[in-house]
C-alpha cells in the first residue's frame, strides 16, 4: 500500500510538472513563428501526462477501494501528499521551464524540416540530444520575479481564475474518491462523479483561460504585444497554478461533500 501511495505521489508530480512545461510551447512559438509545429510538440507532451494518469487513477482508486471495504477512516495525511506532490510537480515545471522552452526550439526546427514527430523521435535516442538538453539547462532569471511588481498591466481576473480552476483540476478526482468514504453507500456513484469533475475543469480551462493565450500568442507573433509581457503574464499563470495546488487544500474535503449530496440527489 505504500508502495502505491508513493508512485501515485509521484506520477501526480509528474502530470502537474508535465503541465505546467507545457506552458514552454507557446514561448517556442513565439521565438520561432511556427504556432502549429509548437502545437504539434505541446501534444505531445500533454500525451505523457495523459499516459501518467491512466496509471495514477486506478492505483488511487484500488487503495481507497480496499480501505473503504476494511472499514479505515480516510487517510487525510495520504490525501494532503498527494495534493503536495501536485504542488512540488507545479514548482519544478516552473523551474525548468527556461530549460524546456529552449529544448523543445530545437525540436519545433526539426519537425518543421522533417515533418514527423516519430523521426525526431527516433532521432532523439542519440547522445547528442542529451549533450542538447545540457546545454539548454537554465534556471529562471531573477529579473523575472523582479518584474512581478508590474502587474497593472497584467489580466489579473483571468490569473485568479486560474487559481480556481486548478484548484478545481486538482482536486476533483480525490474529492470523488474522499466522498467513498463519507458515504461508502454511494461510493461506486461519487466515483462515476469524477469524469464529469475533470471535464467542468477542463471545460474552465478551455473556455476562458486557454483562448485567452491562445490570442496573447497570435499577438506576439504579429507585434501587437511584447515577447517580455507574454513571459511575464506565463510568469503569473504559473504562480497562480502553484496556488492553485495549495488552495486544493482547502477545497477538497467540502467538494467531496458537496459530491456526496449530488450522488444522494440523483
Amino acid at each position: 500500500m505504500i508502495f502505491s501511495i508513493l508512485l501515485v505521489c509521484s506520477l501526480t508530480s509528474i502530470i502537474h510538472f508535465v503541465a505546467i512545461v507545457s506552458l514552454s510551447a507557446k514561448i517556442v512559438g513565439t521565438r520561432t513563428g511556427r504556432i502549429a509545429s509548437s502545437a504539434s510538440i505541446f501534444n505531445v507532451v500533454i500525451v505523457i501526462s495523459q499516459f501518467s494518469n491512466t496509471i495514477q487513477a486506478p492505483l488511487l482508486t484500488k487503495t481507497i477501494e480496499n480501505s473503504i471495504n476494511q472499514g479505515n477512516l480516510p487517510n487525510n495525511l495520504m490525501f494532503r501528499g498527494i495534493i503536495l506532490s501536485a504542488t512540488i510537480g507545479c514548482i519544478l515545471g516552473g523551474l525548468f521551464i527556461p530549460t524546456i522552452h529552449r529544448f523543445m526550439e530545437r525540436g519545433v526546427n526539426a519537425l518543421y524540416n522533417n515533418r514527423s514527430i516519430f523521426v525526431i523521435l527516433i532521432k532523439s535516442f542519440r547522445l547528442e540530444t542529451v549533450i542538447h538538453f545540457k546545454r539548454s539547462f537554465a534556471l529562471p532569471k531573477k529579473d523575472n520575479f523582479f518584474r512581478l511588481n508590474r502587474y497593472k498591466d497584467i489580466y489579473i481576473e483571468l490569473v485568479l481564475l486560474n487559481v480556481l480552476v486548478y484548484a478545481f483540476i486538482t482536486v476533483s478526482v480525490l474529492s470523488c474518491l474522499y466522498a467513498g468514504y463519507l458515504n461508502p453507500n454511494l461510493r461506486t456513484t461519487s466515483l462515476s462523479m469524477s469524469g464529469v469533475a475533470v471535464s467542468l475543469g477542463a471545460i474552465g480551462m478551455m473556455l476562458f483561460i486557454e483562448p485567452y493565450h491562445a490570442t496573447l500568442t497570435d499577438k506576439v507573433i504579429d507585434g501587437t504585444v511584447t515577447e517580455s509581457f507574454f513571459r511575464r503574464h506565463l510568469t503569473f499563470v504559473v504562480i497562480a497554478r502553484i496556488f492553485g495546488t495549495i488552495l486544493g487544500q482547502f477545497v477538497f474535503i467540502p467538494l467531496a461533500w458537496m459530491i456526496v449530496k449530488l450522488a444522494e440527489m440523483l
